[in-house]
């Protein structure tokens, strides 16, 4: 029999599990049919009062809060911005950048074209009997006119956009509702463990809302038309109550009307709570259900009561050892991961930003993977209001004694300060930068003045002989820089010749002209006074190009690549035109006193002869013992295995073979003497001569047998190790690869 009951209990306990999971499913599907109906039967905006009660300043979202909230997207409505002293930091903040104060605390805004007409400023003053919220919103009643048809409420915590408001006063608009309301989401700052619980057990409320039977006002964004605001007598009905929101949707609700729950208008609440903020949180809120809706309270109890002692008997079950156990806990935990995924989807269609998504995104291991956990703790601290009547909020202790009677029993002496670094209104910013948009003058692009300006430098005439060289623009830079209109040019400068005679008559003057620097900002920067050296290199003709054949100057080159990547090249010698004129010998002598730049190339670039080249082969092979035309009197060079035939070059695949090249055949074998020379020789030939590339892929491959020895005539050596071959290089070819290396995934 008892085995029966349980069954039975637990089969209701699933199916509520079941249903709350299609509720939620549910969102999504009324929210987009909601949004459609609207969109359709939209009607014209009407003028909006919108009430801001704040208290205190936070860095982070009070300065995105006002500024969203100034930049709405709303044909007509005005904000009122209510608080409970002039000392507070907001207003001291709003006054600031307003230029508003007790005696003036209207703000009007100077394009007749915008939404917003205007901001109004007042001072509640401190409460006595109600509620510090409710106080400063009863002050601001006391500013509402005729022409607003439709007043509007908001907390300075929720993070809105531009169309926030529109979206949220469009059923009132379209006459289908005469009250408009939503809902937060709560946004972890940090990935603590209270915030992402507050934030689990807040998404499960707020997806479960949007019946017209269960929907009730939230205080921090909410709307209703002027006549139900009339008839209501807000005023009075707010009197002496601590809260705003639930007593509004009771008294909605008496006369028969509907609210609708604007399900695509979530707004993200950043919090970031401690354990005792959290559960203060938590108790507070709850303590206003208990006072001011006390069926929705007994409603709540019924649920997390029923959800509470399911879970609990499961698992008494289970530690009993009852197998049958199992099957409802995983079942539950089926539907948990249906519910959770489905919640996902939903906060992603809603929030675009994802800073957002990725904190809600943390946040949900909670509900895949101990929803029971967060569901016992939401019932304890729904428990732990059944015999509370005291709460704190924003620094002031309240004790409830009934829905229209409250009482403060303290409230804290010292007021935050305005933070340091505080930001100004971006709505301020863009006006001013709009004003001077309009007075400023248009800047006009303006090109480099062609008259010098003329600066003289005096010497004394003691001063020594100074000689400068006259030069031109054209000598200076090599060729006239292109005069481009810029936005700001930098002013010509002079340089003075200053000549100092030995006779004593003193010192002459003369200005040269400097090259004008167009520059792109204010900023100058200075002249260009170096030459171009590539044009140097022909005298005569600075600016025409070589007028040999491409191969020529191709070989050209690559001699001179040679010449100047080998040690062993002969000395070079400029080749100087016999055509060059006395301007290009004197302009050349006036680059030596300039300073030089690091790293310059060179001024000219040399050529080698026929007989040169040979010289240099001969000079490269001489003092080599056992080569024909060779002296050992002179020094012990290298040699430069590009002078030496192919045919004496060591051939691929090992196979070392006698050299064939012309006159080998008088060579002499080599003596003890010629091989103790070569192998010392041996280690700075191959530093030396590793310089270029063979002219093939495939003689780039590794070769076995890698010794100059080798390559020397009348000696065949046997192939070295494989260490030595790894170490070694050949000629003019780079290192060879070790030959013990696998195949390589190179082609």
């Amino acid at each position: 029999m008892i085995e029966k009951t349980l069954l039975a209990f637990w089969g209701v306990w699933l199916l509520l599990i079941l249903v709350a999971a299609f509720r939620v499913m549910g969102f999504s599907v009324a929210r987009r049919h909601q949004d459609r109906r609207w969109k359709k039967i939209a009607g014209p905006q009407k003028p909006v009062a919108l009430i801001v009660p704040v208290k205190g300043f936070d860095l982070q979202s009070t300065p995105r809060f006002f500024d969203s909230i100034f930049s709405q997207n709303y044909g007509d409505y005005r904000v009122i911005v209510c608080f409970e002293s002039w000392t507070d930091p907001v207003a001291s903040w709003l006054c600031e950048h307003l230029e508003l104060g007790p005696r003036r605390p209207v703000w009007t805004h100077p394009d007749s074209n915008s939404g917003l007409r205007s901001i109004t400023l007042v001072c509640g003053g401190l409460a006595q009997d109600e509620g510090q919220k409710v106080h400063n919103q009863r002050a601001a009643f006391a500013d509402l006119t005729s022409r607003d048809a439709i007043v509007a409420f908001a907390d300075a915590d929720i993070l809105c956009g531009e169309d926030w408001l529109s979206r949220l006063v469009a059923p009132i608009n379209c006459g289908t509702h005469e009250l408009a309301t939503t809902y937060r989401w709560l946004v972890p700052k940090r990935p603590t463990l209270p915030s992402q619980i507050a934030s689990v057990i807040n998404a499960s409320i707020t997806t479960q809302g949007g019946a017209s039977w269960c929907t009730f006002l939230w205080g921090g964004s909410m709307a209703l038309a002027r006549p139900v605001f009339d008839e209501l007598d807000v005023p009075k009905l707010l009197a002496g109550s601590l809260n705003d929101d639930l007593r509004l949707s009771k008294a909605a609700r008496a006369t028969g009307r509907k609210i609708a729950f604007v399900r695509s208008l979530i707004l993200p609440t950043p919090v970031d709570f401690t354990w005792k903020t959290f559960f203060e949180f938590a108790r507070r809120q709850y303590t206003q259900v208990k006072f001011f809706s006390p069926i929705l309270y007994t409603g709540i109890n019924l649920v997390l009561g029923f959800y509470t002692l399911g879970a609990l008997s499961i698992i008494a079950a289970l530690v009993y050892g009852y197998f049958f156990a199992w099957i409802p806990v995983a079942a539950a935990y089926v539907i948990d991961q249906f519910r959770s995924l489905v919640r996902q989807q939903i906060y992603l269609s809603l929030f675009r930003d994802n800073g957002i998504r990725q904190k809600l995104f943390a946040a949900a291991w909670l509900e895949h993977m101990l929803t029971p956990f967060w569901m016992l703790l939401h019932w304890l601290i729904l428990a732990s209001t059944w015999t509370q009547n005291r709460i704190t909020w924003a620094g002031v202790r309240y004790r409830i004694d009934s829905k229209s009677k409250t009482r403060i029993l303290q409230r804290a002496e010292e007021m935050t300060p305005l933070p340091a670094g505080a930001p100004g209104l971006a709505m301020l910013t863009a006006l001013h930068d709009r004003r001077r948009g309009a007075v400023a003058p248009t800047i006009r692009t303006t090109s480099a003045p062609t008259e010098p300006v003329s600066a003289t430098v005096t010497l004394p005439s003691s001063a020594p002989e100074v000689q400068l060289v006259e030069a031109s623009v054209g000598m200076a830079l090599g060729t006239e820089p292109e005069q481009k209109p810029q936005e700001a040019v930098a002013p010509q400068e002079t340089m003075t010749e200053v000549s100092a005679g030995v006779t004593g008559n003193g010192p002459t003057e003369r200005s040269l002209p400097l090259p004008t620097i167009p520059t792109r900002s204010a900023r100058l920067s200075p002249p260009r006074v170096f030459p171009s050296l590539r044009n140097e290199s022909k005298p005569g003709r600075s600016c025409a190009r070589d007028s040999r054949p491409a191969t020529e100057r191709a070989l050209a080159k690559t001699r001179l690549k040679t010449a100047f990547s080998s040690p062993l090249a002969p000395a070079m010698t400029p080749r100087t035109s016999g055509k060059a004129s006395e301007a290009s010998l004197a302009k050349a002598s006036s680059w030596k006193s300039l300073p030089s730049r690091p790293n310059a190339r060179p001024s000219f670039r040399p050529r080698t002869t026929a007989e040169q080249r040979l010289a240099g082969k001969s000079r490269a092979t001489a003092g080599i013992p056992g080569i024909a035309g060779s002296s050992t009197s002179e020094k012990a060079r290298p040699p430069r295995l590009s002078t030496l035939p192919r045919a004496a070059r060591v051939p691929r695949q090992g196979q070392i073979k006698p050299p064939s090249f012309p006159g080998s055949s008088k060579l002499r074998p080599l003596s003890s003497e010629t091989t103790s020379a070569v192998s010392s020789l041996e280690k700075p030939v191959k530093r030396t001569l590793s310089r270029s590339a063979s002219p093939s892929l495939a003689s780039r491959r590794a070769l076995p047998g890698g010794r100059l020895s080798a390559l020397l005539p009348g000696r065949c050596a046997p192939a070295p190790s494989l260490h030595a071959v790894s170490g070694s290089c050949v000629g003019l070819r780079p290192c060879a690869r070790p030959v013990s290396r696998g195949p390589s995934s190179r082609p």
